[in-house]
């Protein structure tokens, strides 16, 4: 059966945080920060890194990747700055259930959820927000780099010798995906390329979630989510590296059962008919963008 919601209570988060001018920051990161004059909204919208716009991204949001010198190495930080969101985006805010005010706060908030539940990803560094009281007019969050690289990207490098490596990593995704849906989250755009792996670290701690701004708790359509992340991720596994069986064997250890019962087939079912929806809405997108491109 798919996973409800836990009811145990979630454990205290470790993190302290304190304000640095109009900021909310992870303690430690002031000097960083000021050093680099990051200590302010405003100074979150002057910095200028390297962007990463991908087609489909909203005029009026903005991901940017800070390298910063500090002492002898370099730390990364991932930059998101929402403009005057539209009113449906202020609208899932709202509905969010995580007493969000912005779109910053929205991720900067599930980011502090997932943590005390035990579900690693990535960690916050600072938040601002500047709201309205009828509408969001800006807001920025700064997080620091996970550790390793996307699966996605993984997954284009490997070949035939890495499928020991793909089997090894089967049972510590499952349980990742498993415990998110155990304690009542949904991802909402959970494809490989929100996985992170980080091979110098024992399995059980390689991988980490990021991009979690969709994240939600429903109450009501559970298994319709569930069904939704199970596909996402599914369509992303590459058929080349990735067999029927394993695909088998992942849903298997996700689901806790020793072999497919009736009801894990209609989950089956039903994940392979949500994925094939997803390929096509990819297919359209794609020539979209070319159609786009071709014009322009």
């Amino acid at each position: 059966m798919i996973h409800a919601a836990a009811k145990d209570a979630a454990a205290p988060s470790r993190r302290r945080y304190v304000s640095l001018n109009d900021l909310t920051v992870l303690r430690g990161f002031e000097p960083l920060l000021q050093r680099h004059q990051l200590d302010t909204l405003d100074a979150l919208f002057c910095a200028q890194g390297q962007r990463l716009d991908k087609p489909g991204l909203s005029s009026w949001r903005e991901r940017h990747r800070l390298a910063l010198d500090d002492a002898d190495s370099q730390r990364v930080l991932y930059l998101k700055r929402f403009r005057q969101p539209p009113r449906a985006a202020q609208r899932e805010v709202r509905r969010s259930g995580c007493r969000a005010s912005s779109m910053a706060g929205l991720e900067w908030n599930w980011i502090a959820r997932l943590e005390r539940d035990g579900i690693p990803c990535m960690a916050p560094v600072a938040m601002g927000e500047d709201p309205s009281a009828s509408r969001e007019q800006r807001s920025a969050i700064l997080t620091a780099a996970v550790p390793g690289v996307s699966l996605e990207v993984w997954m284009e490098q490997w070949g035939e010798p890495e499928r020991a490596t793909i089997r090894r990593l089967t049972a510590p995704l499952a349980g990742l995906i498993a415990r998110l849906h155990r304690r009542g989250y949904v991802h909402r755009d959970l494809y490989l390329s929100h996985v992170f792996y980080d091979p110098s670290q024992p399995d059980k701690q390689s991988l980490h979630l990021i991009d979690l701004q969709r994240v939600m708790r429903p109450s009501l359509r559970w298994r319709r989510w569930i069904i939704k992340d199970l596909a996402a991720l599914n369509f992303s596994a590459p058929e080349r590296l990735v067999s029927a069986s394993d695909r088998v064997r992942w849903l298997r250890l996700y689901l806790g059962i020793g072999k497919l019962d009736p009801t894990a087939r209609r989950l089956v079912y039903r994940v392979m008919g949500k994925t094939l929806a997803i390929a096509r809405h990819e297919r359209s997108r794609q020539a979209g963008v070319a159609k786009r491109s071709i014009n322009a």
